[in-house]
């Protein structure tokens, strides 16, 4: 659980910055540095920490977590294309969606016990629910409906993307190898991206990288410390823990903001976070008792 708890905390931190660099820089090239930064430093650590991974990896295994990290790197443009009109509120909404999906399917694939996750669960929504409330009566801002149907498929290729990393992990695929290479996936997707921009944003590029270059340096550590946690407690553990634990996530990303930007921030807030964490605590314990 302590991955997926760290996995959270960078998560939020990164979901700032993205506020941040998104106002001032253009998406595509952004998330292309990011991502040949981070799969310099996921490169370097998988020679440099395990490079016995290298050896134990063959073409079918290259496939199927390709395949994941696709999904994942859809799952991030459209996050991204919702987040440039959409809210924090909106993106913890469609966070239940994406636990929807991967319920769902284990529900009638994996055959889960409903039970077992029942108490830990309803702890967890009725924090949330506080906490939807709560940033709903601070956040003025509307969406349409192409920022809807953005948040849709951001929840629908995330959950599809999580669920596929987790039968990887069955088969004993090395969550190090799996980072790197959605992290070089995530870079080719984001390089396609930019060659088929406008001329009139590829000028701006270098006005961009001067102005938001350190900012992007310090995503590049997050997200890479943020997939890698995530990954390792996704490997102990299953799909459905794993995506009710980024509920916290957007909570974090409010008190980080009040902490840091002078965000708005409530008692009532703060309240429906400790209730989170107490159901993720429970879910925890339902859990080991499996």
């Amino acid at each position: 659980m302590i991955y997926l708890i760290i996995s959270i905390v960078f998560y939020s931190l990164n979901n700032l910055l993205w506020k941040k660099v998104l106002q001032q820089a253009n998406s595509w090239l952004v998330m292309s540095l990011r991502a040949i930064l981070t799969s310099i430093i996921g490169v370097g650590v998988l020679i440099f920490y395990s490079p016995e991974i290298l050896y134990e990896i063959d073409f079918n295994t290259v496939c199927r977590v390709t395949i994941a990290s696709l999904l994942g790197a859809f799952g991030l443009i459209c996050m991204l294309s919702a987040l440039k009109k959409g809210t924090l509120r909106q993106l913890g909404i469609f966070n239940l969606l994406t636990i929807a999906f991967t319920v769902l399917y284990l529900f009638l694939f994996e055959k889960f016990n409903f039970f077992d996750f029942l108490s830990g669960a309803s702890i967890i929504i009725v924090g949330f629910s506080i906490y939807i409330f709560q940033i709903q009566k601070l956040s003025s801002g509307e969406s349409n409906i192409k920022t809807i149907i953005y948040f849709i498929l951001m929840s629908l290729f995330f959950a599809s993307s999580e669920l596929v990393h987790w039968y990887n992990f069955k088969q004993s695929i090395p969550p190090l190898f799996s980072v790197v290479n959605q992290e070089i996936i995530v870079f080719l997707v984001g390089a396609i991206g930019l060659i088929i921009q406008p001329k009139s944003v590829k000028i701006q590029w270098s006005q961009t990288i001067v102005k938001s270059g350190y900012l992007i340096v310090i995503m590049a550590v997050f997200i890479f410390a943020a997939v890698w946690t995530g990954f390792l407690g996704l490997k102990i553990t299953n799909p459905l823990l794993a995506s009710l634990f980024p509920l916290a996530t957007p909570i974090l990303t409010i008190l980080f903001g009040a902490i840091f930007f002078k965000e708005k921030w409530n008692k009532i807030m703060g309240f429906a976070l400790v209730l989170i964490a107490i159901g993720a605590y429970v879910l925890h314990i339902n859990l080991n008792q499996m």
